[in-house]
């Protein structure tokens, strides 16, 4: 298992252009750059369109209740560069992670937290959070099992409450092992990638463990697409906690204005990353194990539970009837307004099943007052 995913890690197979779910021909973004190689340069193609997965996780309205102001999410990878427009001012580096010759961290960061430039509909999920750039990796994207549990360990040191792991390594050392206990003693959400990226190579059947996804009170995260499926090209992980939208995302690059494309469970963790600074964000009470646990108890069921981030923000607790708890433990209240997020929520539930589902699943819709229901399109509608 171990060679496997060590594999895997090593050989991330360049991928052609691909076509966002806006119809746009996008480079991919490496998750390695080899040693004979030139480091990542700048795109030269612009998105103007609100990429799907913001319309999918309906960010518009959970914007409505905040933006992650005064949070910090670590971003543990290739580096993060200072100098990306969509990030401008809002990244401080340990040692020399302010560089990002890959450009897979800055990607990954962006989708936490980058601006919307002008005529632009691309953000993060937090826009007004900040990033801590922490290198986990060699400079080339190389992986190292060392500097990934050291990586872990300065950013809970440096003070953030969110850490997105956007690498992963083949074995469980006890260094990793105490790096994530150390963070999640000074009360840090962590957030990894429960598989490699959608363009390694390797076995697409056996399903992999790695880390530090595959360790307690860590959330793993896989993608889906736009579709709300997982890809049929997507390394399967061993364990997952959540599933968010991961397959031909829209992001940043390290350099310009110009955008960039990847696929993988890194990129659906960093977006579960953001809406965990949306949540520190809006209930700055709650200790980093309420977060996950909100995270997860408000997730939309189903064979991987479905991060739900309008749920996650806004859900309270139900007021008791009386003297005592006001509930079973981890219940949660979602608003009503969660109900009516836009036509396109419905929609995505139901595209994929028979005239007879549909209708219970609408009739149940109408009697369960979460009705939080998510199945992903690309141009669905998000609106309120």
């Amino acid at each position: 298992m171990s060679v496997a995913v060590a594999v895997l890690a090593l050989s991330a197979v360049p991928a052609p252009a691909a076509t966002a779910a806006d119809g746009v021909d996008l480079p991919p973004v490496p998750t390695a750059v080899a040693p004979d190689k030139p480091c990542t340069a700048e795109s030269a193609t612009v998105v103007t369109a609100v990429p799907w997965a913001q319309q999918a996780l309906n960010l518009a309205h959970v914007w409505q209740l905040g933006q992650g102001s005064g949070t910090t999410v670590a971003v543990v990878g290739t580096g993060v560069s200072t100098t990306a427009p969509a990030l401008a001012g809002r990244v401080t580096a340990l040692g020399d992670a302010g560089g990002d010759c890959v450009g897979h961290g800055t990607f990954l960061a962006g989708l936490v937290a980058a601006r919307p430039g002008a005529g632009q509909g691309l953000s993060g999920v937090a826009p007004q959070s900040r990033i801590l750039a922490v290198r986990g990796t060699g400079t080339r994207g190389e992986p190292d099992a060392e500097r990934l549990a050291a990586a872990v360990t300065e950013a809970a040191d440096a003070g953030a409450k969110v850490i997105v792991v956007g690498t992963f390594v083949a074995t469980d050392t006890p260094a990793l092992r105490s790096a994530v206990r150390h963070a999640l003693d000074k009360d840090a959400v962590v957030v990894a990638t429960a598989a490699p990226e959608n363009n390694a190579s390797g076995s697409r059947d056996t399903p992999l463990r790695v880390y530090p996804a595959a360790l307690p009170e860590v959330i793993a995260v896989v993608d889906t697409g736009p579709g709300g499926e997982r890809p049929q090209n997507a390394p399967q992980a061993e364990r997952a906690d959540l599933s968010a939208p991961g397959d031909v995302m829209v992001g940043i690059g390290p350099k310009g204005e110009g955008h960039w494309t990847a696929s993988g469970s890194a990129e659906a963790a960093a977006v579960v990353g953001g809406a965990a600074a949306l949540v520190r964000a809006y209930h700055p009470d709650l200790t980093g194990a309420q977060v996950r646990a909100r995270l997860l108890a408000t997730a939309y069921p189903g064979g991987q539970p479905a991060l739900d981030v309008y749920a996650a923000v806004s859900a309270t607790r139900p007021p008791a009837a009386g003297p005592g708890p006001s509930g079973p433990p981890g219940t949660l209240r979602v608003p009503v307004a969660a109900t009516a997020t836009g036509a396109g929520r419905t929609a995505l539930l139901v595209a994929g099943v028979s005239g007879t589902v549909l209708l219970v699943a609408l009739l149940l819709m109408a009697v369960v007052p979460r009705g939080r229901a998510r199945r992903w399109r690309p141009g669905g509608s998000g609106g309120s």
